[in-house]
């Protein structure tokens, strides 16, 4: 392994030099945090290397995603490059979506892959008819996670227009409305408020106090935000209320009432709830300085504003 990461570094001058750079850079950090050699072999891969460079930084990706249980950007990444990552290790990501997604066959799964992959507002009835014969609030969930990955939000608002009873929780698409504009949202919520007769599930009650966080968040009222965050916890995915209520706080500048209020791990598939148990530990400096040039991609995404807070640009 060590002689072929050379081979690829001295042909560096045949390649991006950015591209070649992120990826040393991210085999590098490989060696002491896993975890974060993934925010640099993908910069790395934005820079579209070519030829050995190219399949170096997909194969390394690649086995990352797996290791620190990323399917769906494993399951993008095998069908971005196809020739580079052995059909065994594809199958591996289809053999764990059809254990969660129980007991959707693997070939509705696959098929609805292949169509939310490709479509867009001008191209959605293939969509939009499979989904309608299977009738399955799963794979809608499904798609829509799918699509909101590729941020096909208009999709998912048609998908909701035409079948609104498959989907059972208000969440994706008040993320997709929030998505396209603060008063498109605004108004959704509206509309779920509105109909206060509804009897709702944890998941669904847990779903709405999120977006409310979401719709103060984007208002900049961040101490309203980490409130419903917070709220949103007390029935369902506490993990994703305290990780959401933590970045309002850093945004309100309350770092120290974040780090006394929450208990964060050290955890193997998250990189933001990593950097922060980092940033409220007593001996996480260390951790922290090493892990930087992954903040700093991390802190260029949306959603991660906040790291520009906890980690000014003169830090980074």
């Amino acid at each position: 392994m060590t002689l072929f990461v050379c081979s690829v570094v001295l042909q560096a001058n045949w390649f991006p030099l950015q591209a070649s750079g992120y990826y040393e850079e991210a085999y590098e950090m490989e060696q002491t945090n896993t975890l974060f050699a993934i925010p640099l072999y993908e910069k790395a891969l934005s820079q579209k290397p070519t030829g050995k460079l190219q399949k170096a930084v997909v194969s390394r990706l690649f086995f990352l995603y797996k290791k620190h249980s990323k399917l769906l950007d494993a399951l993008f990444l095998g069908s971005r490059y196809p020739s580079l990552i052995p059909s065994k290790d594809r199958s591996w990501i289809w053999n764990q979506l059809t254990e969660i997604y129980k007991p959707i066959s693997l070939s509705d799964l696959s098929s609805t892959y292949v169509l939310a992959s490709k479509t867009n507002v001008e191209n959605l009835s293939e969509l939009k008819e499979h989904l309608k014969q299977q009738n399955l609030p799963k794979l809608y969930e499904f798609a829509s996670i799918l699509l909101l990955k590729r941020k096909q939000y208009k999709v998912i608002l048609s998908l909701y227009e035409e079948n609104p009873d498959m989907f059972l929780t208000p969440l994706f698409v008040g993320i997709s409305e929030f998505k396209i504009g603060t008063e498109q949202g605004k108004e959704f919520l509206k509309q779920v408020l509105s109909n206060s007769e509804k009897e709702r599930s944890d998941q669904e009650k847990s779903d709405i106090l999120y977006l409310m966080g979401v719709h103060y968040r984007q208002s900049n009222e961040h101490e309203l935000s980490a409130r419903y965050f917070r709220m949103s916890g007390s029935f369902f995915a506490k993990t994703r209320a305290e990780l959401e209520a933590s970045k309002s706080l850093v945004l309100q500048g309350k770092t120290k009432e974040m780090c006394s209020t929450f208990k964060f791990s050290s955890s193997p598939f998250d990189e933001i709830e990593t950097i922060l148990f980092y940033h409220c530990s007593p001996s996480g400096a260390q951790n922290l300085r090493s892990i930087l040039p992954s903040i700093r991609i991390l802190s260029e995404r949306e959603g991660n504003e906040f790291l520009q807070v906890l980690f000014p640009k003169e830090e980074l």
